[in-house]
């Protein structure tokens, strides 16, 4: 008869182990999304002044962990013209972490900080490598459904090149002089500071 109870027990707590299993595996969300718009050095910096805005776009992925926080890797590319033949390529990779701001409206505001580094491409020279990245991010985002998110992300990178070598040539530099051989090389980025503003849409998995 003992050994008859316990089984009762055993079987009526199958159905709450399982809901509560259910419910944790709920709780954790996943979130892929997209993005596309400007791509931008950013203004009254070095940058800014060698390379021109383009398109760009990227992708993330999202999970609600760990704490209040929430996990967010995420991949961009990006082509910049300069005003001479010129080009740099920047695929920036990050992972951060995320903040969904508590306030009880339907657009949420997310802030982000993290690292990761960025592969550029210097063209037609062929220069290219990876070089450390510092990044930070705001979104302002809606629900639109249980499923799917649209909104606005500006993401703010800063490529880290100061540990570089000087280029070749560098200890030539006269200040004042028009010969281009005794001119800095106005393509060797220092700390690349750019910034991409666009459009966003994230599917909850």
């Amino acid at each position: 008869m003992r050994f008859f109870a316990l089984g009762i027990l055993c079987l009526a707590g199958l159905p709450l182990s399982a809901l509560s299993a259910q419910e944790s595996v709920a709780r954790t969300k996943h979130e892929i999304g997209l993005w596309v718009g400007a791509s931008n050095p950013m203004p009254g910096t070095r940058t800014d002044e060698i390379l021109d805005a383009n398109v760009g776009g990227g992708g993330f992925y999202r999970i609600n962990w760990p704490w209040v926080f929430h996990t967010e890797f995420g991949a961009a590319y990006a082509n910049y013209f300069s005003h001479t033949t010129q080009q740099v390529i920047v695929a920036p990779t990050y992972l951060a972490l995320a903040y969904r701001l508590p306030y009880s409206f339907k657009l949420q505001t997310w802030l982000k900080l993290g690292g990761g580094g960025a592969w550029l491409e210097v063209r037609p020279e062929n220069r290219s490598g990876w070089e450390p990245l510092f990044f930070a991010g705001l979104e302002f985002s809606i629900p639109a459904s249980r499923v799917l998110r649209v909104g606005l992300r500006l993401d703010y990178n800063l490529i880290y090149e100061k540990h570089l070598k000087p280029p070749p040539g560098a200890e030539l530099y006269y200040p004042g002089s028009t010969d281009p051989r005794f001119q800095r090389d106005p393509y060797s980025l220092n700390n690349g500071h750019f910034f991409h503003f666009g459009l966003m849409v994230g599917f909850t998995l």
